[in-house]
């Protein structure tokens, strides 16, 4: 099974832009492969180490969820395109296991796998 989320909450809300990794973790330990879009806010949790100051209230902090997520050769994470722009960032400050993708993209990732989706925000 292949799991497609799309996510747009930040690190204006912590506990909101954390479960979706959880949810990615999971997914991964049960052998499914996933892929996460990243919109709006959430683009900012790909920036560098950004995801590494993200603590929320009850769930893990989301560094190293986020770390383990983009080592995995199973588990695509894209970061919008258009969202990146409006926020003035090119692309170059995003995490190195990352990828700037449209749209488009993701619905060939979903359509390419066959994949159920989930979003969140």
């Amino acid at each position: 099974m292949h799991i497609a989320m799309a996510s747009s909450w930040g690190p204006t809300d912590t506990t909101r832009a954390t479960l979706p990794f959880l949810h990615a973790k999971a997914a991964r330990e049960q052998g499914d492969g996933v892929t996460l879009m990243l919109v709006h806010d959430a683009v900012l949790l790909a920036v560098k180490d950004l995801a590494q100051d993200i603590h929320a209230c009850g769930p893990p902090a989301l560094g190293p969820i986020f770390e383990e997520l983009a080592q995995d050769p199973e588990v695509a994470i894209l970061v919008c395109k258009p969202c990146l722009e409006v926020r003035r960032f090119s692309g170059e400050e995003l995490h190195p296991q990352t990828r700037v993708a449209t749209m488009g993209d993701y619905h060939h990732a979903i359509r390419e796998n066959d994949a159920t989706v989930a979003n969140y925000g």
